[in-house]
């Protein structure tokens, strides 16, 4: 008999469908905590060495080492961005072109490179001096184990255990409850990520003589790796991966005809018996010219990991180390603002309001999957759109909120006024609140989009279920979670914009005022494109053409975080374009903080 414990446990494809790309991002979000380790433990052996741990003491060689250590920090994000852009081949390719997308997309990329990457470089290498500081490297392993990474620490603990897991049960051939499907070849595609590329030859064949096996060529790659191959011929010739004679099965060969250069054979290979292109490390191409003068042939392969999904384990890991190394530099290098900022974030999160918004949003999420949209076949598109947009409101409140507590009873009720009689100015008093604010924020995002992502990738293996259609692969889920992924860090952004907007809001008004003047922003926020259509349709009135500018100019653009249209057409959102949404927030976030700079500057808190 079986018990329902064995029926519980039991393995079923909707189950692997739906945990499988969790497991995936859970490998990346673990390889990054190891290395946040492995960061910590050098800090701490640096700490201990008598020259290094000076530096960030004195002012010449700060300035010396940081500038070296930058350097090196540029080096390796520019070698990185080259191989990771497939810059040589767009070069070739399209370096003769400047109008192609392609080209464009690198040119763009390149400058959004300059623009944030190596500003953050600086910062690392100027920072780094700080983490290993003799007198600052106790209070940075402290960190570790408090405030905002000690939630972070719990979250990734559990992506360690969970990815531990999952790869256990595969390991020791544990069939019951695995939960993961190909969990061995996952992380073997994961190692064949740097092997992955563009393949080129070109060669010229003789007419073949009679009993002739071919010319051969040498090649390096394995067949299950093998993406498409284009081949160019101005001859009929015959290739395969193994010698050409009368024993040679014909579906093993591939028979390509003489064709223009501009017009090649694009062969995309299957993983049956009888393909031409096996399933095993291919050494040879074996070219045999059928025609009768000599023949030119030009073959092109690309190659890649049998799961290019695994490219997200190097996203959430770096993702990872970035958080973790732009909390723990920004904290010993502005202890001023930084001691606000924690002070802040510990207060908000321990408010009911935190707990009631995670609940809320929790229960949504999980209770949305469940609701037919009647979209035809098209639910989960509702479901994320409706999922990121409660996450988004939910966290405005919380933001604008937080603020007023924060910032206008505090100063209302004297508190600011004893803040500022200790060594901390007015201008830290605002940006430590800032910041505070956002990673209480920040928290709630990678919390409820944790969650959110989860469930998103179950919303197709529901419908499936639903609509009687039959087995879902792992694939489509994936798919469909990590395209959520982007839309959340999107509205992140846009709600620090809301963030400094409110603690602007905060240093002159109450709490009502606070939510009356952000409801509107957030109205006219997003309506700004319709209103400077409208503006510029009507360019006869001159004063509705004055005032569509003047909220174009004032307000934010809040559509440029609004990814609905992405959603709608199942595409993704290009790195370009979350590069200058950092650039605007950044923007936007700096003018509105000067602005709260000068409210608060002359306030009388007594």
């Amino acid at each position: 008999m079986i018990s329902s414990i064995d029926v519980f446990l039991a393995q079923t494809t909707k189950l692997t469908s739906w945990l499988s790309p969790i497991w995936i991002l859970s490998i990346g979000i673990a390889a990054g905590f190891v290395l946040v380790l492995f960061l910590l433990l050098k800090v701490f052996l640096l700490s201990k060495v008598p020259f290094l741990n000076t530096i960030a003491d004195r002012t010449g060689l700060r300035w010396v080492f940081g500038i070296l250590l930058s350097l090196v920090y540029v080096g390796f994000a520019v070698v990185g961005f080259y191989y990771l852009s497939d810059a040589a081949n767009i070069l070739e390719k399209f370096g003769d072109d400047p109008t192609s997308s392609s080209y464009t997309v690198l040119v763009e990329g390149f400058s959004l490179f300059l623009i944030i990457v190596v500003p953050f470089c600086v910062f690392l290498g100027f920072g780094v001096w700080y983490l290993i500081s003799k007198k600052r490297a106790p209070e940075t392993l402290s960190l570790f184990r408090e405030g905002f990474l000690y939630w972070l620490n719990a979250l990734c603990i559990g992506a360690v255990l969970f990815a531990s897991l999952g790869y256990g049960l595969d390991l020791l051939r544990f069939n019951s409850g695995r939960f993961v499907e190909d969990p061995t070849g996952i992380l073997r595609s994961f190692g064949r990520l740097p092997y992955g590329g563009t393949g080129n030859f070109k060669v010229q064949v003789e007419p073949a003589d009679s009993g002739s096996a071919g010319q051969r060529e040498e090649v390096s790659f394995w067949g299950q790796e093998v993406k498409w191959i284009e081949f160019k011929s101005n001859q009929r010739v015959d290739i395969a991966t193994m010698e050409l004679t009368a024993s040679t099965p014909p579906s093993r060969v591939f028979n390509i005809l003489a064709t223009s250069q501009a017009e090649p054979q694009v062969y995309f290979p299957d993983s049956s018996i009888d393909s031409p292109i096996p399933q095993e490390k291919i050494d040879n191409f074996y070219i045999a010219n059928l025609g009768s003068s000599t023949a030119e042939v030009e073959v092109t392969y690309r190659t890649g990991p049998v799961y290019p999904q695994v490219v997200v384990i190097l996203w959430a890991a770096a993702f990872v180390l970035m958080v973790y190394l732009t909390y723990l530099i920004s904290a010993t290098v502005f202890p001023k603002i930084f001691a606000i900022a924690y002070s802040t974030f510990k207060t908000e999160i321990s408010q009911p309001l935190f707990l009631i918004v995670l609940i809320v949003g929790g229960v949504f999420i999980v209770g949305s999957v469940y609701v037919p949209y009647n979209t035809f076949g098209e639910d989960i598109k509702m479901y994320k759109d409706s999922g990121l947009t409660l996450i988004r409101v939910l966290a405005i409140f919380l933001a604008i909120w937080a603020a007023s507590k924060s910032v206008a009873e505090e100063i209302e009720g004297r508190t600011a006024l004893t803040v500022l009689s200790k060594p901390v100015g007015r201008r830290q008093f605002i940006l430590g609140k800032l910041f505070g604010i956002s990673l209480a924020v920040a928290l709630l995002f990678i919390v409820i989009g944790g969650w959110f992502v989860i469930w998103t990738s179950y919303k197709p293996v529901y419908d499936a279920v639903e609509s009687s259609k039959g087995t879902i692969e792992w694939v489509e889920c994936f798919n469909e979670a990590i395209s959520v992924i982007p839309a959340l860090f999107l509205g992140f952004l846009e709600v620090v914009i809301f963030v400094a907007i409110s603690v602007a809001i905060s240093t002159r008004f109450g709490i009502l005022a606070n939510f009356l003047i952000c409801f509107s922003i957030y109205v006219l926020g997003h309506l700004t494109p319709l209103i400077v259509q409208s503006a510029e349709a009507a360019q006869a009135f001159e004063t509705v053409g004055f005032f569509g500018q003047l909220i174009a100019i004032v307000f934010p653009v809040l559509n440029h975080f609004d990814v609905q249209a992405a959603i709608n057409t199942n595409r993704g959102v290009p790195l370009v374009y979350l590069g200058w949404s950092v650039i605007y927030c950044a923007l936007y976030g700096a003018m509105t903080m000067l602005l709260a700079l000068v409210l608060f500057e002359d306030r009388d808190l007594a």
